[in-house]
Formats: C-alpha cells, sequence, structure tokens
C-alpha cells in the first residue's frame, strides 16, 4: 500500500478481539468520518459504536486526524507501529463526550 501526499496508513485493532485493518485515509478527515469508515470494515461488538484511542488519549469524534498528529510526514515510512488506533468496543459506549478529562493531558 502506498499513500499520497495527504494520505496516512492507519492500523485499527479492535480491543473486544484483537482484529485488525488496515486503512489508507486522509489525514484531513475527522475522527467520526473515521469511525463510519471503520464500521464498515471492522464493526464493533456492540451497536452503539466504540472509543478509538491513539497513543493513550481518546480521539474526540469532531476533530481532524491531523490534530492528532495522524499526518503523513510524522510517521516515518515503514513504522507503522505510530499509526496503531486502538477501537476500544468492550463496553456499550453512548457517546465520545464524556472522555473530554482524558483529552487535556499532554
Amino acid at each position: 500500500m502506498t499513500t499520497g501526499p495527504h494520505q496516512v496508513q492507519i492500523t485499527i485493532i479492535r480491543k473486544s478481539d484483537d482484529s485488525t485493518v488496515v486503512l489508507i485515509v486522509n489525514e484531513k478527515i475527522t475522527v467520526g468520518e473515521l469511525k463510519t469508515e471503520i464500521r464498515t470494515r471492522l464493526p464493533p461488538k456492540y451497536d452503539q459504536g466504540c472509543r478509538l484511542i491513539y497513543q493513550g488519549k481518546v480521539l474526540r469524534s469532531r476533530r481532524k486526524l491531523k490534530y492528532y498528529g495522524l499526518t503523513n510526514n510524522q510517521a516515518p515510512p515503514n513504522m507503522l507501529g505510530n499509526s496503531n488506533i486502538i477501537m476500544d468496543d468492550t463496553k456499550n459506549w453512548k457517546s465520545d463526550s464524556s472522555s473530554s478529562s482524558s483529552e487535556q493531558s499532554d
């Protein structure tokens, strides 16, 4: 798989069973748009959805991937570990609004 100038390769790991899917997406899409894409390729265990976690931070749906540093020029080629996102679908998450406090620390 090769990526274009504004694309990033992301490996999604579903926490409930360790299944994975590799996506190539534009760095300017929102986390919400990424979740929509993930649901078609790697559906979460519960219908209410999931939380996406990158480098210990819960990703907010309204933010763009680029906001979290998920850009084509941030991850060295052949270093896919830098773009692993955990999809926490181990419980029935209602929304990501309660996760704002975990996002405050860097």
